[in-house]
């Protein structure tokens, strides 16, 4: 009886995030051993789609605007591909940026831009998610005396395009091809996230200070303690006193 109710239980949940059931297609009957009124597994269905699409309209909106008329395809394959595994926001947004990296090996991203733009919002709901959940260690006894780090708050992107002043002007701006390093990241003090852009060496230093590192290390020029002060204050790096 109880693997009976659970194979039950499973093939509900797979016709539920099924295309059939969420799009309602003509001539795709449920699973009759459901024993449950297609019409109110398409209801359901169709709400905990649209939950979920929330999730990722939030975290997408540029993305999923500048899909133009290949959104619905997208979504369609998104789908039928992706079945939810997952109701946190960042999961749901992790699962559907993997879906569209694998969909652009197949078919070139039109316009050229936008798996930077996806990159880019995909690391700011990592950024904003680190926020809400504000992690501590407690007692920094891992860290060594007045060690650095780069802040675990903070996402390195390497993008081919200068796609800032989409996410600072407008969505409608045609970005510059060029090698763009960038720091995603929610600086002291402020209201929502910045994307801003790094030199070259500030970029590779901060790719290197994924651990405790002691400042000696960089020598004691009073550039470098300029450096990584201003880094600090950006809370790009964070230390330990």
């Amino acid at each position: 009886m109880a693997n009976r109710l659970l194979d039950r239980q499973a093939r509900l949940l797979a016709y539920l995030t099924s295309g059939a059931a969420i799009f309602g297609e003509e001539g795709v009957a449920a699973d009759p051993l459901l024993g449950i009124d297609p019409a109110l597994l398409h209801l359901e269905a169709r709400f905990s789609h649209e939950k979920r699409m929330e999730k990722i309209s939030a975290t997408f909106p540029k993305t999923l605007q500048m899909l133009g008329a290949n959104r619905a395809a997208v979504i369609r394959g998104f789908v039928e591909a992706c079945p939810p595994s997952d109701i946190s926001r960042l999961a749901n947004a992790r699962q559907f940026h993997e879906f569209l990296l694998a969909r652009w090996q197949d078919e070139a991203p039109e316009p050229a831009h936008l798996p930077d733009v996806a990159a880019c919002e995909v690391a700011c709901a990592r950024v904003r998610a680190g926020a809400d959940e504000a992690p501590q260690e407690e007692g920094g006894t891992r860290a060594p005396p007045f060690g650095i780090r780069r802040h675990p708050g903070v996402v390195l992107l390497r993008c081919r395009h200068d796609v800032r002043p989409i996410f600072e002007q407008d969505s409608q701006a045609v970005p510059v091809r060029r090698d763009t390093p960038l720091a995603v990241v929610m600086p002291p003090g402020a209201h929502g996230v910045q994307v801003m852009e790094l030199l070259p060496v500030v970029f590779d230093l901060l790719s290197a200070l994924g651990d405790w590192t002691d400042p000696a290390t960089f020598g004691s020029a009073p550039e470098a303690s300029v450096l990584i002060r201003d880094l600090i204050e950006h809370g790009l790096v964070e230390g330990v006193r």
